[in-house]
């Protein structure tokens, strides 16, 4: 029987609160993140060249200024708090990045991912040199390495990357352009395996299963707390 393809980003939901995969499956969550979100992500990947990230990074957030409302529904007073606050930290962006530069260009961005065989999809924020798949996230690191969030969605882009070039990708990485940093982490065989058992759990909460809430799940910032507090029948023991 065949299914339809797992995106990696539901992977990042199911990680989130298995609950958030069940909302998103009919419809009920955003399709972008916040406008700082958009932004910094627009922004990282502005830098096309090596010399005078500043001025590269100045000249994309004037152009983005025009540019995010045509292609997003924003709301303007977010925008505009999100510009001012990019806006803020372009010098220190660019001083923290520059020593980044040979990890992060030249690339492709916005890859799209597909195996058949896997059962798994996505779109890659960045791949980057030597086929290392690449993240970009607006929040803070933790004090060391990743997020497992970030760790799991890495592992599932390169069993994609791998089976796409016929390759084992040994390395990805996740990038805090706010902060100009990049932090580079190994991909671990025990990630991948993981990743595809909640492929699997993912498939069965799309099938209309609705997964207990965990403990711990960031209830009060989500956006499907209001419904998630109604009351549902059904429930499986796998979650």
């Amino acid at each position: 029987m065949m299914y339809p393809a797992v995106r990696i980003s539901d992977i990042g939901l199911y990680l989130l609160c298995p609950r958030l995969v069940y909302f998103d499956s009919l419809g009920k969550l955003p399709r972008f993140g916040s406008a700082k979100q958009v932004l910094m992500r627009s922004l990282a990947l502005s830098l096309l060249q090596k010399d005078d990230l500043e001025g590269q990074l100045k000249e994309a957030l004037q152009r983005l200024r025009v540019e995010l409302p045509l292609v997003y529904d924003l709301k303007d007073d977010e925008l505009q708090a999100a510009l001012k606050e990019a806006d803020g930290e372009i010098v220190s962006m660019a001083r923290g990045l520059i020593c980044w530069m040979d990890q992060l260009i030249p690339f492709e961005a916005e890859v799209e991912l597909y195996s058949e065989k896997l059962g798994l999809s996505g779109r890659l924020d960045r791949l980057a040199p030597g086929d290392t798949p690449s993240i970009i996230r607006t929040g803070r690191p933790p004090e060391n390495g990743i997020w497992k969030r970030d760790r799991l969605m890495l592992a599932g882009y390169s069993l994609l990357l791998g089976e796409k070039e016929n390759i084992k990708v040994d390395w990805g990485q996740v990038e805090y352009p706010s902060l100009g940093m990049v932090r580079r982490v190994p991909v671990r065989s025990t990630d991948k395996a993981r990743v595809l058992r909640i492929r699997d759990r993912v498939r069965l909460i799309k099938g209309g299963q609705l997964p207990d809430r965990p403990e711990g799940s960031p209830c009060q910032s989500c956006h499907a707390q209001t419904m998630c507090d109604m009351k549902h029948s059904l429930a499986s023991k796998f979650f």
